[in-house]
């Protein structure tokens, strides 16, 4: 299951921006197209598109997922594919890898963090005074409360008392594990465990896949301190590998090709409430090198509305500089006279921030415009001095156009009479005496042991004896237009008649994917359709053909047809089929009589074919 949320986290980044990191691509349109890698491509013939998750090269028919085009480019098995991928976007592979092993201590802790959510939850249902309170003045509604999982633990060591009416196998487990995460604490003057959560609103930290990893607390009684209490980082918690908010979030970040960073858990939860669902919110003020590139992978359109104090501003400078280490130049949302989005969004709504996020200026301008002093000064030393201050912020963009045209403005503003590119000189060598931090392409692969060798090999061998491919021949010319409509217009399903078919498909793979579609298009939703055919084509053992024919379907999939349309068109290709498999059994026959041995038995073919002549001649010009 490991690998399986390592693939939705890979599909919750643009393709275009996993591809891009392989091999350069130029919009056109709503895609973006480059020269296919696949086959000698003298012009762009490979188009890609982040809506549909896919690739397709329309010269060579080459397509497919993120995964897909780096296994084939870099000539690699999937499991490598992964580990590129997740190297070039900064996601953790090895625990991913470790997960799959099914690591006991950690599923002990999802069941203990889990059973503590609703354990929270139901004594937050009984309408604690504090706690109530607090959920009214910070105006939460019902479904912000339910979406976060938000809840109360109280002062009577509920947790331990649960934890402690776990069967024996497991109690010791349980409780170590507990202590292990920080929920439990021991006292050794009375040699006794308690809750370390009391008289506290408890807000879960999901992870990217919605595992709850976490909390993060907040006092509610009189002069209790402090008033924040979170968890500290443990074996099941990687602070720095999680943004808060980021799980309900994604889908609405990667659709709006936009995303909203703020300070804190509340923040994000009235942002989320207002309608801001691309919002996402640090742990703590810092975000991390891996949080930066994940978001970056996603985005290049980033607002941060930090905290307006003291620490909130320096937070935000320096996500700024790591935003345009990667050549991303973030917009200041600002929240003033309000000292955050939740103050600024019960005050002025949903609307005033709208119109601020509209006009959000760069960030970098506004801390230029901070450092120049609203009277030029005379004094040249000064005005180098602050010119030296402007190169400071400059430099994370190094020779970035952005940089060279802002560093030659400013010098205009303070009124150096240096021309262009003795400024530009300047800006070079202030680069070179400077440490820049730098982000790696990707990390470097973990080795893999013998060991690890080996079971990966194994399970590939069982994979192959448990999925082999089978061999069915060449489709027809009617099987293949058939299986482009079905898995382009899966709705094709909807249609009473569509198990008839079944009886006139002849290639076994065509007739085990079209069972398949049948068995999953009503228990998915229209979003989940692309991502998981292309997994079935993928691991299903289909063979090259199939899976070609079936991915340039994919590509062009999402114009519906109607119900009229839909009957005349399922119509026509039972019709095609039965035809073919007419000719199919005519040709068996025809081979059949000139190896026969008797007059009788060529006498005997000969009326068969001749019957089967009579059907195809019906059945000819009846497609419309």
């Amino acid at each position: 299951m490991a690998f399986e949320q390592l693939k939705d986290r890979i599909r919750e980044t643009p393709i275009s921006s996993i591809i891009s990191h392989y091999m350069p691509l130029n919009k056109k349109g709503a895609s973006l197209v480059g020269l296919c890698p696949f086959h000698p491509d003298s012009k762009p013939s490979m188009n890609v598109s982040d809506a549909k998750g896919m690739f397709k090269c329309f010269a060579c028919g080459a397509g497919g997922d993120a995964i897909t085009f780096v296994k084939d480019f870099t000539k690699v098995e999937f499991v490598d594919a992964l580990k590129d991928i997740a190297g070039k976007l900064g996601l953790p592979f090895e625990e991913y890898q470790k997960e799959k092993k099914k690591n006991p201590r950690l599923e002990m802790a999802f069941r203990v963090l889990n059973a503590s959510v609703k354990l929270y939850k139901k004594f937050s249902e009984q309408g604690p005074e504090y706690y109530s309170a607090f959920i009214e003045r910070r105006k939460l509604n019902p479904d912000s409360i339910e979406k976060f999982q938000i809840g109360y633990a109280p002062g009577n060591n509920s947790l331990m008392k649960y934890l402690e009416s776990v069967p024996e196998t497991d109690r010791d487990f349980a409780q170590q594990t507990a202590m292990d995460l920080g929920l439990v604490k021991y006292n050794e003057a009375r040699d006794s465990y308690y809750d370390f959560y009391r008289d506290r609103v408890m807000f879960p930290i999901h992870d990217h896949s919605g595992q709850i990893r976490g909390y993060s607390s907040r006092a509610v009684l009189p002069d209790q301190n402090p008033k924040y209490l979170n968890s500290g980082e443990s074996f099941a918690f990687d602070k720095g590998a999680i943004l808060f908010g980021y799980f309900f979030g994604k889908n609405l970040i990667r659709q709006s090709d936009q995303v909203i960073i703020v300070e804190g858990n509340m923040d994000v939860i009235m942002m989320h409430q207002f309608g801001f669902l691309n919002t996402v919110g640090t742990m703590g003020t810092a975000l991390s090198d891996q949080s930066i590139r994940l978001l970056a992978n996603m985005t290049k359109n980033v607002f941060l509305g930090m905290d307006s104090d003291a620490a909130g501003k320096k937070a935000m400078k320096k996500i700024n500089a790591d935003f345009m280490n990667l050549g991303i130049l973030p917009k200041f949302l600002s929240f003033e006279p309000a000292k955050d989005p939740d103050e600024f969004l019960l005050l002025e709504g949903r609307l005033a921030l709208i119109e601020r996020q509209e006009k959000a200026p760069i960030l970098l301008d506004v801390l230029i415009s901070e450092l120049i002093p609203e009277k030029i000064p005379e004094n040249l030393e000064v005005k180098l001095k602050t010119l030296q201050c402007v190169f400071e912020l400059l430099a994370p963009l190094k020779e970035h156009l952005a940089a060279s045209e802002r560093a030659v403005n400013v010098a205009k503003t303070l009124g150096l009479k240096s021309d262009s590119a003795t400024i530009l000189q300047d800006y070079r060598e202030y680069l070179s005496h400077q440490k820049m931090k730098t982000y790696p392409t990707h990390e470097k692969p973990k080795i893999i042991s013998a060991e690890e060798e080996i079971e990966r090999e194994e399970q590939k061998q069982t994979e192959e004896r448990e999925n082999p491919v089978q061999e069915s021949g060449p489709l027809s010319k009617s099987e293949k237009v058939f299986l482009r409509e079905i898995v382009c217009h899966p709705e094709f399903l909807t249609h009473p008649n569509r198990d008839e078919f079944l009886a006139y498909i002849g290639h076994n793979e065509v007739k085990r994917l079209f069972q398949w579609l049948v068995k999953i298009y009503f228990e998915i939703d229209e979003a989940e359709y692309v991502p998981i055919v292309q997994d079935e084509l993928q691991a299903g053992g289909y063979a090259k053909e199939i899976k070609d024919i079936a991915t340039d379907a994919l590509y062009n999939y999402g114009n519906k047809y109607n119900d009229k349309v839909i009957q005349q068109m399922l119509k026509d290709y039972k019709v095609m089929l039965k035809r073919d498999q007419l000719k199919n059994k005519r040709k068996a026959l025809v081979d059949r009589q000139k190896t026969s041995h008797t007059q009788n038995e060529v006498d005997h073919l000969m009326v068969e074919i001749s019957n089967l002549d009579r059907e195809i001649h019906n059945l000819k010009n009846t497609v419309s």
